[in-house]
C-alpha cells in the first residue's frame, strides 16, 4: 500500500532531513506505533535509498 501522494507541495515527513528521518523510524519503532505510520516512514526511507539502514 502507498501512502504518499502525488503533489506538488511535499508531505511534512518529507521535508525532514535524512537524519531526522532515521531517528523517527528507530523512535516509532521502539514505540511500536501504527504500522501505517511506519510503512509511511519506509516509503520515505525507500524514496531516499535509506532503508538499507534498517532493514
Amino acid at each position: 500500500m502507498s501512502h504518499i501522494f502525488s503533489s506538488s507541495h511535499p508531505s511534512v515527513i518529507e521535508m525532514i532531513n535524512d537524519e531526522e528521518l532515521l531517528n523517527i523510524y528507530q523512535l516509532a519503532k521502539e514505540a511500536s506505533t501504527s504500522d501505517d505510520f511506519i510503512e509511511i516512514l519506509e516509503e520515505v526511507m525507500e524514496k531516499r535509498n535509506l532503508i538499507h539502514f534498517y532493514k
